[in-house]
């Protein structure tokens, strides 16, 4: 992957039941992702946004998906992970919600279908969220970070992945 540029997939996860992040990872799994990293489960009960949909008592974790990701590809994760979702459907109804995006040396970055004022126009209705900086050890969030990763319960484990960013692009070389 010389000359290219490369990140971590990762793959954020909303869910009520524990049974549907085991089913959408078989998914994960189908399109040639191997996951490599999850993180802790933590509730996500900041928002109602999703309660409607995937009812209350939701949970959030993020997992990494294994190799170096080339990021001109990035809208097709986030096209990919939408079929997943469908797939996992129930009277349209969504019973997970995954939220692609990558991870680098210097930023989180969320794929999403909605636009925003911070948000940048990939393609194909997919839309590049910058969520956190890394910033002297740790992550900083930003005036639109979600509060769940605001409060930095998720730092711990992008900080693992960007570890395994570093080994890798070192043994891609």
């Amino acid at each position: 992957m010389k000359n290219e540029i490369c990140a971590k997939l990762i793959i954020g996860a909303l869910y009520a039941d524990p049974k549907w992040l085991e089913q959408a990872k078989k998914e994960i799994r189908n399109q040639n992702w191997k996951i490599q990293r999850q993180s802790a489960e933590f509730p996500f009960d900041q928002t109602e946004y999703y309660a409607a949909e995937m009812g209350s008592n939701l949970k959030r974790c993020f997992m990494s998906v294994v190799g170096l990701q080339k990021l001109e590809t990035a809208a097709e994760w986030k096209l990919k992970t939408v079929e997943i979702e469908k797939q996992l459907s129930i009277s349209g109804k969504r019973r997970i919600n995954l939220d692609p995006g990558y991870l680098d040396f210097h930023r989180v970055v969320l794929l999403s279908g909605k636009e925003g004022p911070q948000k940048i126009y990939l393609r194909n209705g997919v839309w590049a969220d910058l969520v956190l900086l890394k910033d002297k050890g740790s992550y900083r969030d930003l005036a639109w970070t979600f509060p769940d990763l605001r409060d930095g319960r998720y730092n711990d484990f992008f900080l693992q992945v960007r570890a395994e960013l570093k080994a890798e692009i070192k043994s891609a070389k």
